[in-house]
C-alpha cells in the first residue's frame, strides 16, 4: 500500500521555527509519511503558488502549523499563508466534514483563536510543550496512518429485546458480503455503459466492479480528487480517466457520486475507443472500457495487455480506496469481466513475447475475489493470475507460467510496460 502523502503549511517567522518544523516533517518521513516541504521540494526558480496549489491538492492530509503569526498572516490573507488560506478554504466549502486538514498549535501563547478563522472549530493537536512532542507526534502518526490508540468496540445485542441493532448494508461503515456486485446501481451503470460503446459499434470490452465490503461517505469533490490522484499513467489511457481539456468529457457529479464517458476516435488508427466510469459516495466503482487491441488488431486479444490491463485495475483500486481513507484491513470486492471474445485470437502485443494465435468460441470471461486493502501489493501476481487464467484457458486451454506474470506485474509496478 503507498505512503500516505501530507503537506506541510506554515509560516517562515524565525530560523529556530523553521527547524523544529523541520524535525517534524524528518519524523513524520521516519514513520512512513511521505511529507512535502518546502525546504527539500522547493527550488530556486519554481512557481511557488504551483508548488503550493499542489501540494495541498495531491496530499492526503494537509498539517497547518498554527504560529500567532501564522494565524496573523492567515486571518490577514498576507503572504504565501494567505494564499494557502484559498486553496484550503475551497475543499473545506465543497467538505465541512473533511478530516484532511490538521492543525497544529506551535509558538502560541494565546487561549483563545489559536487557529485561522476559515478552518471553524477543527479540533487541532498541542505541540507548545516541547516535553509532550513525542506524545504528541505519536498521536499525529496514528491520525495519519488511520490507526486510532482507542478503536469503537462493536454494538452489542439489547439487553430488552435479545435482537442486536443492525444498520442498513448501504451505510457507510456497514459490513455486507459481495453479492453487492449485483446490485440496482452497478445494473443501471452497466445498462448505461453497454448502450454508450454499442452506439459506436465496439463489442469487446472490459468491465470492473469493485467496491468496500465497509463502505466509506464521501463528499463528489472527495471522488473526483481521489481518482484525479489514483490515475497511473504508464500505459494508454488510465483507468478512471479525467479529461479536462474537453468539457463534454469532463467528470460529472451527480446525485450519488460522479460519472464519465468518453468515446474518442484513435489518432493512429481511425478507429473509436470507449471509456465509461462512476464512482459513488460510498465507494462503488463501475468502468467499462474498449478493448486497446481494437485499436491496434482487430479481432485479436493481447495476454501481455490484458495483464497489464488488470495489474492498472487493482494499482488503481488500491491508491483510490487509501486516497478516500479506507483503513488498511478494509476488504475489496472485485469482479472482472471480458466480452466480445468470441471469434478473437490471443496473442501478444509485444513482439519478445511470441504466442502461437489459439482462437475462442466463448464470448464471455468473469472472475471475482475478495481482497484486503493492506495486502493487494504482496498478492497483486496471484490476484492477477486468478482474474484471467480462466480467460486464457477459453483460448485452447491456453496457460503461462508464474514468471510471465512476475515479470509483466512487477514491471508494470516500476513503471515499464515489458
Amino acid at each position: 500500500m503507498s505512503a500516505p502523502k501530507a503537506f506541510i503549511s506554515y509560516s517562515h517567522d524565525s530560523d529556530a521555527h523553521k527547524a523544529w518544523v523541520l524535525q517534524l516533517a524528518s519524523d513524520l518521513r521516519a514513520n512512513g509519511i511521505d511529507v512535502v516541504l518546502d525546504q527539500w521540494d522547493l527550488a530556486p526558480g519554481q512557481d511557488v503558488s504551483l508548488f503550493m496549489q499542489r501540494g495541498i491538492t495531491n496530499a492526503d492530509r494537509v498539517l497547518l502549523i498554527c504560529s500567532e503569526k501564522y494565524v496573523e498572516k492567515a486571518d490577514g490573507g498576507s503572504g504565501g499563508v494567505g494564499y494557502e488560506r484559498l486553496i484550503v478554504t475551497s475543499e473545506v466549502v465543497q467538505s465541512i466534514d473533511t478530516i484532511k486538514f490538521v492543525p497544529i498549535i506551535r509558538n502560541s501563547t494565546k487561549t483563545r483563536n489559536v487557529t485561522p478563522t476559515f478552518l471553524g472549530p477543527r479540533l487541532y493537536l498541542d505541540f507548545r510543550i516541547d516535553v509532550e512532542y513525542k506524545a504528541r507526534l505519536e498521536e499525529l502518526v496514528r491520525e495519519i496512518h488511520r490507526a486510532p490508540a482507542l478503536t469503537k468496540p462493536p454494538l452489542g445485542v439489547s439487553p430488552f429485546s435479545g435482537t442486536p441493532v443492525s444498520v442498513p448494508a448501504t451505510h457507510a461503515g456497514a459490513t455486507r458480503d459481495s453479492s453487492f456486485l449485483d446490485n440496482e446501481w452497478f445494473a443501471q451503470e452497466s445498462s448505461k455503459a453497454l448502450h454508450g460503446i454499442a452506439k459506436i459499434q465496439l463489442t469487446g470490452h472490459m468491465e470492473l466492479r469493485f467496491g468496500l465490503l465497509n463502505p466509506v461517505s464521501k463528499s463528489q469533490i472527495e471522488l473526483l480528487n481521489g481518482v484525479k490522484q489514483s490515475e497511473i499513467r504508464t500505459f494508454g489511457w488510465p483507468i478512471g480517466i479525467t479529461l479536462e481539456n474537453r468539457d463534454e468529457y469532463r467528470p460529472r457529479p451527480y446525485g450519488d457520486g460522479i460519472r464519465a464517458e468518453i468515446s474518442v476516435e484513435d489518432g493512429s488508427s481511425g478507429r473509436q475507443s470507449y471509456d465509461y466510469w462512476a464512482l459513488r459516495s460510498n465507494g462503488d466503482f463501475y468502468l467499462l472500457q474498449s478493448l486497446f487491441e481494437d485499436s491496434r488488431r482487430a479481432g485479436e486479444i493481447f495476454f501481455d495487455t490484458r495483464i497489464v490491463r488488470i495489474t492498472e485495475s487493482l494499482m488503481f483500486a488500491e491508491r483510490l480506496y487509501t486516497k478516500l481513507g479506507a483503513p488498511p484491513e478494509t476488504r475489496i470486492a472485485f469482479r472482472v469481466t471480458h466480452g466480445g471474445l468470441g471469434g478473437r485470437t490471443l496473442t501478444s502485443a509485444s513482439p519478445n513475447r511470441s504466442v502461437f494465435p489459439r482462437p475462442s468460441t466463448e464470448n464471455l470471461s468473469s472472475s471475482e475475489f475478495v481482497g484486503v486493502l493492506a495486502n493487494l501489493h504482496k498478492s497483486r501476481v496471484d490476484d492477477v493470475r486468478k482474474i484471467l487464467e480462466p480467460m486464457f484457458m477459453l483460448f485452447d486451454f491456453m496457460q503461462f507460467t508464474d514468471e510471465v506474470y512476475e515479470d509483466i506485474v512487477r514491471s508494470f509496478e516500476d513503471g515499464r510496460i515489458r
